[in-house]
């Protein structure tokens, strides 16, 4: 399946957000600028795209949840449950364990950013966003299913809104630590990626957006500057949108200015491997040590990579796969929307 280098120009983006920060946490003990906190945005991207890849893969044809649900099974899992299997073994000989099994179960039914007793430990703590994206990815389909694309505008649209009301009236409480991962708190920008998705498909609104979305990019970018700057920990709204524009805009005009260095091949191969970087690397992180962080994570994350999440991602689609023609991509799509 043809992938969209600009797509994963701006999966690289979101993981060497991710990386900045928790390396400097891990090898300097600190940030070395307050702006230079970037990992709650790196998740933001993540959040955004997977809204938007993901949606537009539900709409480009008839819905089949059986075909969706595989390849989002072997896509995911075999990579997460190698990464946690690794970690529970390795803690399992203290007493008590490292990773107790609670926080394993919180991590496997997918309620880890709900998951925050003091017994919790760091080693499955970027599970809080892997839980979100996949309580998602077990209810938008079915919501897509029933309520059909025009509905899912406007609930998409609410959605957002409603999580981002939600999280300014409990601001304080939210804005520290890990409690900011809970669903109410940051949906918000998966729903905006949703919601973009949803109105290129449509015909008149893509070709307005065409017009518009290019005049939109240095603004949308100044935005999420300002919010990277001004919000470190719990990303608002505006954020969210800014993001949003930015992937409409470098989608519809790949060849631009702004687009073409998300291609760059060193860039969209760092999103390529981005999933097994994020598993990989909380492992790594608390040895505090450049060797782990430098050398034995980069291996690790590309040994899961080529070893796990590629040939199950394979044996995924190949379960999937059938003779029979497909429906057409939407227009302005030049080749299929990578999953």
């Amino acid at each position: 399946m043809k992938r969209i280098a600009v797509l994963d120009g701006w999966r690289g983006i979101a993981i060497l957000l991710v990386l900045i920060d928790h390396v400097q946490d891990s090898l300097l003990q600190h940030f070395a600028r307050p702006w230079l906190q970037t990992g709650q945005h790196g998740v933001t991207i993540f959040f955004v795209l997977s809204g938007f890849l993901i949606t537009s893969k539900l709409v480009e044809s008839k819905i089949d949840l059986r075909l969706f649900y595989t390849r989002r099974f072997f896509r995911l899992m075999p990579a997460a449950w190698v990464y946690l299997a690794v970690v529970y073994l390795l803690g399992s000989s203290a007493r008590p364990p490292l990773v107790p099994l609670t926080e394993i179960r919180a991590c496997l039914l997918f309620y880890r950013n709900f998951f925050t007793q003091h017994t919790a430990t760091g080693l499955t703590g970027h599970f809080w966003s892997l839980s979100l994206e996949e309580q998602f990815y077990l209810v938008w389909p079915f919501v897509l299913l029933t309520a059909g694309k025009n509905r899912c505008r406007w609930a998409a649209a609410g959605g957002a809104v409603a999580c981002a009301m939600y999280r300014w009236f409990f601001w304080a409480h939210y804005n520290r630590g890990i409690i900011n991962g809970e669903s109410q708190v940051r949906a918000d920008a998966i729903l905006a990626g949703c919601l973009l998705a949803l109105l290129l498909d449509d015909e008149r609104i893509r070709i307005a957006a065409a017009r518009i979305l290019k005049w939109c990019v240095l603004p949308a970018a100044g935005i999420l500057i300002y919010c990277m700057v001004s919000f470190p920990w719990l990303p608002p709204l505006s954020e969210c949108a800014a993001i949003a524009c930015l992937i409409g805009a470098t989608v519809l005009y790949r060849e631009s200015v702004f687009a073409r260095p998300l291609a760059w091949a060193p860039l969209a191969w760092c999103g390529t491997v981005s999933y097994s970087v994020y598993l990989w690397q909380q492992l790594f992180m608390p040895f505090r040590n450049p060797y782990a962080v430098l050398i034995a994570m980069p291996a690790a994350a590309l040994g899961s990579y080529y070893l796990v999440e590629r040939p199950f991602t394979n044996i995924g689609h190949r379960l999937t796969s059938s003779p029979k023609v497909h429906a057409m991509p939407p227009a302005g799509m030049k080749e299929p929307v990578d999953s």
